[in-house]
């Protein structure tokens, strides 16, 4: 005898989050949103790290002290200062920071239309959470193998200030990737298309 109600081998449908809508469409122009978010991301945090860079020399300057290129300390200042100098020099090695940045914000960002996210809180969020992770990790990491006495709290301070770089950059390019893609123009495209 054949029974009905909930059968084990039917798909289950997943809660939809409170920002999501349902859509089963094909969203336009993530690929270019992403590659020009990298690009964006390479510049921004570049950007970034030279107006910190000069304010550092300048602030420096005005107490009297000396401004080297690790802002002349052991510690959390030459972190802080390894941190700002990477991020100044991040467009020299732009070969690898754009298609890093593009392809995490494809495999991350990119999602978000089609999983129905329409909402610009989601998108600002995930490009400043990945943007301090790729700078605050690569500033943390690289700093750590500086010779000095104190090792750890120089990645901490590299790491940590490196992050907020990043994720000054990421809502850059979150703004950005939103602007390009609009995915609730999209949605609401397509659902006036099907009437």
């Amino acid at each position: 005898m054949v029974e009905f109600g909930n059968t084990p081998n039917t798909p289950t449908q997943l809660p939809l989050s409170a920002y999501a809508v349902p859509t089963n469409t094909k969203f336009k122009r993530i690929g270019l949103a992403s590659f020009l978010c990298g690009i964006s991301a390479c510049f921004s945090v570049a950007l970034i790290g030279v107006i910190l860079l000069f304010l550092g020399v300048q602030i420096a300057g005005l107490f009297g002290s000396e401004a080297s290129i690790v802002f002349g300390e052991n510690g959390f200042r030459q972190g802080i200062g390894m941190a700002v100098l990477m991020s100044a020099m991040n467009w020299y090695f732009g070969y690898f920071t754009i298609p890093a940045a593009a392809f995490v914000l494809l495999v991350s960002l990119g999602r978000f239309p089609r999983r129905g996210i329409t909402h610009a809180a989601p998108y600002y969020r995930w490009g400043a959470i990945w943007g301090a992770v790729l700078v605050g990790g690569t500033t943390g990491i690289a700093s750590y193998f500086i010779p000095s006495e104190a090792k750890a709290v120089t990645a901490v301070g590299a790491f940590l200030t490196g992050a907020t770089i990043g994720a000054i950059g990421g809502l850059i390019c979150g703004a950005i990737f939103r602007g390009i893609v609009r995915p609730a123009e999209q949605v609401r495209k397509i659902q006036v298309d099907v009437f």
